[in-house]
């Protein structure tokens, strides 16, 4: 006799939850109620009984192969980032594999966009990149460690207490290089890729996917509106390749025009001509960021902090700043101490952060502002020459980029510079 395959097979109601309300499962795990269901599985708020706290659990369906859901712990368990949700424990349950997640509280970003919709209202400019800045922030953790999202949309983005943005639902995730797990359509059409629309994702490109969604989203977010309908997936995979592409400005006129080319790109149907990673998306999202409040009247000049002991590496530092940013107001310390008191006081638009500081060390300061939201608003890059590979995932996981003293140090720091404040060029009307 073959084994069951489908829930009616395996004598388990289709229109039932897999758990009922007040089941114990695992003996730590009280049921509360569902928080979300999709095709492949359930979400259960919960009670862990043991630890007192209330939890997300997962569970795949009984049809589906309970290698998705051990592929999405791991890929979550490798991640630590405050934009992505934390794992606590995995296990078995009346035979069926569960993920234990941290329960996040908040808001949709879906719910947050049908809300302002209903009301006639749009996201403002500085709120909506302020979003697409957090989002791209957390899919840069996410390809570092090898990994495509593949199902970056509004439903799966929690806007929580304490400005926390928060990239949820790693079901469809995958190594970025699996090309046979990549051949599978899976996601919602109208944010996916031409290419993930037919499967056809060249090997360690699925990022790019995630891009292509992420600018979908910003479409949606500053417009109101979603630039491709929905429909089959051939249907949707023709509008995206031969259809001209959407523009932002037919919406509206107040979206500065290097946020609106940087959205129309991420949205290419080609994928190299989209930006390459998240990483690099971030750069450019922050330095239109910077650009668009640096354009604004009175608005306070480009602001660098320099944080090194060494009075000859600041110099350096700031001297670098200047061969790329003239009008730069900067601010030059010797101590972790004092940098995290100039950043209460004002944040920078760059922290420059030396790992070796006589007082604490630079991921010290790095852990005091992010666990006070301080370095939120700023980008913040270590300056080493003998940060261990530890130190580096570490920084990764705090948002921090690495830099290594040596001969390339100041062509890295003026590219950086450049990409956060690009300059406008002769004929830009911004």
């Amino acid at each position: 006799m073959k084994p069951p395959n489908t829930k009616l097979e395996a004598g388990i109601d289709p229109d039932r939850p897999v758990f009922a309300q007040g089941e114990l499962v695992d003996g730590a795990y009280e049921i509360r109620g569902v928080l979300g269901e999709g095709g492949m599985g359930e979400v259960y708020d919960a009670y862990d009984r043991v630890l007192n706290r209330r939890v997300a659990l997962k569970v795949t369906r009984p049809n589906i192969a309970a290698d998705y859901l051990l592929l999405e712990g791991r890929a979550l368990a490798a991640i630590h980032h405050p934009g992505i949700v934390t794992v606590h424990s995995m296990g078995k349950h009346r035979g069926l594999g569960f993920l234990v997640l941290e329960r996040v509280q908040g808001l949709s970003l879906d719910r947050m966009i049908d809300d302002r919709r209903a009301r006639g209202e749009q996201f403002g400019v500085r709120e909506a990149l302020d979003l697409l800045i957090a989002i791209a922030d957390a899919l840069s953790v996410v390809h570092k460690a090898g990994l495509a999202h593949r199902d970056v949309k509004p439903g799966n983005v929690m806007l929580a207490p304490g400005g926390r943005v928060v990239l949820m639902d790693f079901g469809l995730v995958l190594p970025n290089a699996d090309r046979a797990g990549h051949r599978r359509v899976a996601g919602s059409v109208q944010y996916m890729a031409p290419e993930a629309l037919t499967g056809d994702v060249e090997a360690g490109a699925a990022d790019l996917g995630d891009v292509y969604a992420l600018g979908v989203v910003g479409f949606e977010l500053l417009t109101g509106i979603i630039p491709f309908a929905d429909g089959e997936p051939a249907d949707v995979y023709r509008t995206k390749r031969k259809m001209p592409q959407p523009a932002i400005s037919d919406y509206r006129s107040d979206v500065p025009e290097s946020l609106a080319n940087l959205i129309a790109q991420m949205m290419a149907p080609e994928a190299e001509d989209r930006p390459q990673g998240a990483e690099t998306l971030l750069w450019q999202l922050r330095g239109v960021r910077t650009r668009s409040v640096s354009l604004q009247p009175g608005a306070p000049a480009f602001q660098v902090l320099v944080v090194d002991d060494d009075p000859d590496m600041r110099d350096a530092l700031a001297l670098y700043v200047r061969a790329a940013a003239p009008d730069a107001e900067l601010e030059l310390l010797g101590t972790g101490a004092e940098g995290v008191q100039s950043v209460r006081r004002r944040v920078p638009d760059l922290l420059l952060l030396d790992l070796d500081l006589p007082d604490m060390n630079g991921i010290e300061v790095c852990m005091i502002l992010r666990g006070m939201d301080l370095g939120d608003g700023c980008m913040i890059v270590s300056i080493t020459g003998r940060a261990t590979r530890a130190d580096v995932e570490l920084l990764e996981q705090l948002g921090v980029r690495t830099l290594e003293k040596g001969p390339h140090l100041m062509e890295e720091l003026v590219g950086i510079v450049q990409r956060m404040r690009p300059q406008p060029s002769p004929n830009s009307p911004h």
